[in-house]
């Protein structure tokens, strides 16, 4: 019987051991040696998957960014008709917005202010909703000049998901979920509202 674990399982246990702590204690307050002793490895072994602490911490934006472009993509595939694909999209964005709301401000916003990897990480969910737009446009079911230009204009009013975006005056969940599906149904050239 092994003892060692397969690579992919000793990357995937160092991600889980960063975002534990991460949760806990911070990102600044959260050293190597916590991670690789969470972990249970080597900082030697450590080195062989991350440069860094902010490697891994890049790492986990993209893991965070790369899944929620998945579940963009995985409801908006199972849905036939095209208003209804941004619905669900807006509808996948909300959710994943508040299910991890605590990882999301730990990798996106330590200390108050966007990172570099973060601003990269943006990509992958632009993609999913540039795709979108993209494929309405071509199947004829959406009047949009530039998929790409909308898709960001759309992914920049979802920030508004944001609890801390608001503060103490946030609207009610179902009026934000609302206010941008009617958004990304108009910026798609997509006649009337999304059911109530």
């Amino acid at each position: 019987m092994a003892r060692t674990k397969p690579a992919e399982q000793r990357r995937a246990d160092l991600l889980e051991a960063g975002r534990e702590l991460f949760l806990a204690k911070g990102v600044a307050a959260t050293s190597l040696d916590d991670i690789t002793s969470r972990a249970g490895v080597s900082k030697g072994l450590f080195y062989l998957y991350f440069r860094s602490k902010d490697d891994l911490l890049t790492a986990l934006h993209v893991q965070f960014s790369a899944e929620l472009a998945d579940r963009i993509r995985i409801a908006t595939d199972t849905v036939a008709d095209w208003p209804a694909k941004l619905d669900a999209c807006v509808k996948v964005i909300f959710d994943r917005y508040h299910e991890r709301d605590d990882l999301r401000e730990v990798l996106f916003r330590p200390g108050g202010h966007v990172s570099a990897s973060h601003q990269g990480t943006h990509a992958l969910v632009l993609n999913a909703i540039s795709d979108l737009f993209a494929s309405g446009k071509a199947a004829g079911a959406f009047d949009v000049e530039d998929p790409e230009a909308t898709a960001a204009l759309c992914w920049a009013s979802t920030h508004g998901f944001d609890p801390g975006f608001h503060g103490d005056a946030a609207p009610a969940d179902a009026r934000l979920i609302r206010a941008a599906q009617q958004l990304f149904r108009r910026a798609a050239g997509v006649p009337g509202d999304p059911p109530a």
